[in-house]
């Protein structure tokens, strides 16, 4: 009976030895696996083939909110991009940055600053692109390419509207005039002390007899419209020009410096960006 006991009290000793390290490894086992905390990050390493796995989306995306701001956000003219600055940026960690070859204003929310050496992660960020309007869009497809008679006066007429100067009255009269002298020969140009061109042409009325009359157009004339949508009005000047070959005239205009023009109506955006108290860079981000 003695050997009986003490050979359980072996036994029991061996139990409690063997229960005692397998609570010991299965606490290394637990305290390995244990979702670690560093920062804002959330982390996983599993031991048993030294994976490691990044929580931080899934554990973010769980939460009833972001642990920070990100994202981009298009506006679509300058005063939502300066409402949308003023409200999400702080001028001591914001640069917005200018950029004249793309047209495009980009706030960055969370910047690097020098400020205490402060580092940004650059991802929170809105971003404005002046787009042409529509009917300077038009011109500007039509700038410098010669047209046919006709066609240069169906042209003038359905983009009257934008002409400043002249009235678009003369202009509309020198279209209705080049529409119904489709069939004449012009033969000479001359220009005028009024700065206009006089195309004389000839017209065949018959067989017999024909008549011969001149045309007045004026050597330049200006266009008032929007340079960007949503944009103010802009004087544009631009010349007239034109080609006679073979009793056939040809018409065309040339605006004069247009990129020069789009440059200056840009840096107005650039100035109006400014106004909130944010830096403003010319660049890209």
């Amino acid at each position: 009976m003695i050997e009986n006991t003490q050979s359980n009290a072996h036994a029991d000793e061996q139990i409690v030895v063997t229960e005692s390290a397998i609570d010991r490894i299965g606490a290394l086992s637990l305290a390995a696996c244990a979702i670690q905390q560093h920062a804002d990050t959330t982390h996983l390493v599993i031991p048993a083939d030294h994976r490691h796995i990044d929580l931080t989306d899934a554990v973010e995306k769980a939460s009833a909110a972001p642990s920070r701001k990100r994202g981009t956000v298009h506006l679509g003219d300058l005063a939502s991009f300066n409402v949308y600055a003023a409200d999400q940026g702080e001028p001591w960690n914001t640069y917005i940055y200018a950029d004249p070859d793309s047209r495009t204003l980009t706030a960055v929310f969370n910047e690097h600053r020098k400020l205490e050496d402060y580092a940004g992660w650059r991802d929170h960020r809105a971003v404005y692109t002046a787009e042409l309007s529509r009917e300077f869009a038009v011109w500007m497809a039509h700038n410098g390419k010669a047209m046919e008679q006709e066609a240069f006066a169906i042209f003038l007429e359905d983009n009257i509207a934008d002409i400043a100067e002249p009235s678009g009255e003369t202009l509309l009269a020198v279209a209705t005039t080049l529409q119904t002298k489709t069939e004449v020969n012009f033969n000479t140009a001359r220009r005028l002390d009024n700065g206009q061109v006089q195309l004389a042409y000839s017209e065949n009325i018959d067989a017999r007899a024909g008549a011969n009359g001149a045309l007045e157009i004026p050597r330049a004339f200006s266009i008032g419209l929007r340079i960007f949508k949503g944009g103010e009005g802009y004087k544009v000047h631009a010349r007239l020009k034109y080609r006679l070959l073979a009793g056939k005239v040809k018409f065309w205009f040339e605006l004069e410096r247009p990129l020069d023009v789009i440059e200056d109506a840009f840096q107005g955006y650039i100035d109006h960006a400014r106004e909130n108290g944010f830096t403003v860079l010319i660049g890209k981000p």
